[in-house]
């Protein structure tokens, strides 16, 4: 076989395990402050489905959901219950082993994301 056909027919075999490389499918975690600068932790668990869900102190609770759509490495996300900012936050997704980061675009809730805009995830 061709040399350029074996790199062609490797590329378009192997090009799906890259895409699922970036899939934020799963369960996470992050450390946030609370109110009162103490840090507790979010576990946020992603369907396949294009939802979420959030559990404030990792308690079995779910205080939030919400949805998502992805566009290559970009995910907007929307919270639809539990808070009372429902805007769309955009943010480009680095996935690298059990490490997913959240890098923000744009964000109508000024809050999420951090002063930075950036959430470091880890597999829960």
């Amino acid at each position: 076989m061709n040399p350029f056909l074996r790199f062609l027919t490797l590329t378009v075999l192997l090009s799906p395990l890259s895409l699922m490389a970036q899939s934020p499918v799963g369960s996470w975690k992050l450390p946030v402050p609370d109110g009162s600068g103490n840090m507790i932790t979010l576990k946020v668990d992603i369907s396949a489905e294009g939802t979420f869900t959030l559990d404030v102190g990792a308690d079995g609770n779910i205080e939030t959901k919400g949805k998502y759509t992805m566009d290559g490495a970009k995910m907007s996300i929307q919270e639809t219950e539990g808070t009372e900012c429902t805007g769309v936050g955009v943010y480009t997704i680095k996935v690298e082993g059990d490490t997913m980061t959240m890098t923000r675009i744009s964000d109508a809730c000024t809050d999420r994301g951090g002063p930075e805009g950036v959430m470091v995830l880890k597999k829960a």
